[in-house]
C-alpha cells in the first residue's frame, strides 16, 4: 500500500499515528490510505512480533481507533526471516557429512498497491531474491500469479497457471486465513494442488502456491 494524504476529519496525525504503530513489537513499516470514509493501515511486520504475548493486529487497530475520527481496517504483512548460515567448523573438529536439502523458494513478503491495482511477490532462493507482479485487483488469484511469476525469475521453467484459488477459513489464531490453489500444468494435464496459512488471503495464496511448485521447483533447478 502506497502512501496517500488522508483528509484531517479522518485521522488527526499520521506521523504522531505512524510513530506509535512502529513502536509495536516487529513493526517495520506502515502505510495509510483512505477508501470510503475508512482508514486502511498496512503494517509490515518482522517474525519478532508472533513472539511476543501482544498480538499486533488487535494492538494495531486499538491505537489507530483512537487517532482515527472514522472506521479502521488493519491489513498485516509478515516478513518471513531467513535462517542464518550455520559457521565453518574449527579446524580440527570431527567432520559431519549431511546431505544438502533441495532448494526451496521462500516468501519474503505480499504487497498490494491499490493506487497503482499491483500486487507483488518477493521471492528468496539461495542468494538470489526475485519479484513476480499481478493486479491487485484480482485478488487471490493475482497472488498465485506473482508468485509464478517470481519463480520464473530464478531461471525456474514453470508453464502452471492458475484454475483456482479459495479461501477456506479464517482461524482463530491472530486471524490466520488458510487458502487452497489448483494450478494447470501444460506439460503433463495434470492439477497440482497447494495450500497455506498466511496473515492475509493474499498472503496465504503466495504460500500455497509455493507449497504446490516448491517440488517442481527443485527437480529444474
Amino acid at each position: 500500500m502506497s502512501p496517500r494524504p488522508v483528509a484531517s476529519d479522518i485521522v488527526e496525525s499520521l506521523d504522531d499515528l505512524e510513530l506509535e504503530l512502529r513502536r509495536l513489537p516487529g513493526v517495520r513499516a506502515a502505510g495509510f490510505e483512505e477508501r470510503d470514509d475508512v482508514l486502511l493501515v498496512q503494517l509490515h511486520v518482522t517474525g519478532r512480533a508472533e513472539r511476543t504475548d501482544q498480538p499486533v493486529p488487535a494492538s494495531a487497530s486499538r491505537i489507530a481507533a483512537r487517532h482515527s475520527h472514522r472506521p479502521v481496517a488493519v491489513e498485516v504483512v509478515r516478513w518471513r526471516e531467513v535462517p542464518a548460515i550455520a559457521p565453518a567448523p574449527e579446524a580440527g573438529a570431527p567432520e559431519v557429512t549431511t546431505h544438502p536439502e533441495a532448494p526451496r523458494a521462500r516468501l519474503l513478503a505480499v504487497l498490494a498497491f491499490p493506487d497503482t491495482d499491483e500486487l507483488e511477490v518477493h521471492l528468496i532462493l539461495g542468494g538470489s531474491r526475485t519479484i513476480g507482479r499481478a493486479q491487485a485487483s484480482v485478488g487471490i488469484v493475482g497472488a498465485v500469479q506473482a508468485t509464478i511469476e517470481a519463480l520464473r525469475g530464478f531461471g525456474a521453467v514453470i508453464e502452471s497457471r492458475a484454475r483456482w484459488a479459495r479461501v477456506l477459513e479464517e482461524t482463530s489464531d491472530e486471524e490466520r486465513v488458510i487458502v487452497a490453489v489448483a494450478l494447470d500444468t501444460e506439460d503433463d494435464g495434470q492439477l497440482q494442488y497447494g495450500l497455506a496459512a498466511g496473515a492475509s488471503p493474499i498472503d496465504a495464496a503466495a504460500r500455497a502456491t509455493l507449497d504446490a511448485l516448491n517440488r517442481r521447483v527443485s527437480r529444474v533447478l
